[in-house]
C-alpha cells in the first residue's frame, strides 16, 4: 500500500470489520494519488477468503483468482476502447453479475476504475441497485471529478475523499523511486503532477518531463505558430495536458509573489490572472475533445496560440 495511503486503508478495513462498510463505497480524489490502488484492495479483501490484518491473504484461491483477471465473482466496468463514455448496456452488464449467485464465498464485487465516465442512461440504470443492493454485492465507484456523477448517485454512496500527500512524504517516496533522478526533475514532476506521486512517477519513467519543458520553451521562445501547432498535434491529448499543466503554474505566479520556477528554464511572461485562467480551461477543453477525436487540433491549437500571444504583456 502506497504510505499516504495507509490512514484511508486503515479506515476502510475498520468500517469493513466493524459491518460499517457501505455496499457503494465511492473513492474520489485528483489523478495520481492511488485510487486504483486503493479500489484494488478493497476488492481483494472483500473477495478473500483468509483476510489478514493488511487485507486480502494473497494465498488463497480467491485471491489467486483475483491476480490472474479471472475471478467470476469480479466484475469490472471501464470505457472501451474507441468509446467515449461507460454505456448502459455495460452497466446492465454489471448488474446482472452482481445478481448472481457467488460462485465463490458469499459476495461478488464491481469495480468502476472511472465512475464519472457514466453517460445518463448508464447512472440512471445503476440507480435501482445502489437503492437496493442485492445481499453480499458490493459496489466500487473510483472518481477524479465525482461532482460530473449525478446527485443521486453520489448520495447512494459511503465517500471517501483522498487528497495529495504533504510534500515531504511525496518527496521522500519520489526519490525512493527515482533515485538516479535530479531533485530539480523531481521536483519539477511533483509539481507539474499538482503533488500528487503518482503523476511525477509517470513523467520521471515516462520522459514526458523532457516533453513538457521543451513545450514551455516553445512558449517561451514564440516560435512561429504553423511551425507549433504541427508539432504539437502530433500528440494532441499530451500537449494539452501539458498546457493545462503549465497554466496552472502560471495562475499561482500570477496569484502570488514567486512561487515555484523551474530550475534553468526560461519562462514566458506571465499573462494577467484572468487571462491565464482563460487559457488553462481552453486547455481542459482542448484535451477533452483530444480525447473525443471529433475535432480538428490544428484549428483548436492555433485558437489557443491566438489567445496566448494576444494576453502577453509586450505584444498588446
Amino acid at each position: 500500500m502506497l504510505p499516504w495511503l495507509e490512514q484511508a486503508r486503515r479506515s476502510l478495513r475498520t468500517r469493513f470489520d466493524e459491518g460499517r462498510l457501505g455496499h457503494a463505497p465511492l473513492i474520489h480524489g485528483p489523478a495520481g494519488i492511488g485510487k486504483q490502488e486503493l479500489g484494488d484492495w478493497l476488492a481483494r479483501l472483500l473477495l478473500c477468503r483468509e483476510p489478514v490484518e493488511a487485507g486480502a491473504c494473497g494465498d488463497c484461491q480467491s485471491c489467486q483468482l483475483v491476480a490472474s483477471g479471472a475471478h467470476p465473482d469480479l466484475f469490472v466496468i471501464d470505457v472501451l476502447e474507441d468509446k467515449q463514455g461507460i454505456a448502459v448496456d455495460q452497466v446492465r452488464g454489471l448488474i446482472e453479475g452482481l445478481q448472481l449467485t457467488a460462485s465463490m464465498g458469499k459476495n461478488r464485487v464491481g469495480l468502476m476504475p472511472r465512475a464519472d465516465a457514466m453517460n445518463r442512461n448508464a447512472a440512471n440504470a445503476l440507480l435501482k441497485t445502489l437503492e437496493e443492493p442485492p445481499p453480499g454485492a458490493w459496489l466500487i465507484l473510483l472518481s477524479e471529478q465525482p461532482a460530473r456523477l449525478p446527485a443521486t448517485i453520489r448520495s447512494r454512496c459511503q465517500q471517501l475523499a483522498l487528497r495529495v500527500p504533504e510534500r515531504e512524504p511525496a518527496e521522500s517516496w519520489l526519490a525512493g523511486q527515482c533515485p538516479e533522478s535530479s531533485r530539480g526533475d523531481r521536483d519539477a514532476a511533483l509539481e507539474l503532477g499538482g503533488g500528487a506521486p503518482l503523476a511525477a512517477l509517470q513523467m520521471l519513467e515516462s520522459g514526458g518531463l523532457d516533453a513538457g519543458l521543451s513545450l514551455l520553451e516553445d512558449l517561451a521562445t514564440g516560435t512561429a505558430h504553423g511551425e507549433l501547432i504541427e508539432r504539437w498535434q502530433a500528440e494532441p491529448a499530451a500537449c494539452w495536458q501539458w498546457l493545462a499543466r503549465w497554466m496552472a503554474v502560471l495562475m499561482a505566479q500570477a496569484s502570488r509573489a514567486g512561487g515555484w520556477r523551474p530550475e534553468g528554464q526560461r519562462l514566458p511572461p506571465v499573462p494577467p490572472g484572468r487571462d491565464v485562467a482563460r487559457l488553462w480551461q481552453m486547455a481542459l477543453d482542448g484535451h477533452r475533445e483530444a480525447e473525443r477525436g471529433v475535432v480538428r487540433q490544428d484549428l483548436l491549437l492555433g485558437r489557443w496560440l491566438l489567445e496566448w500571444e494576444a494576453c502577453q504583456p509586450a505584444r498588446k
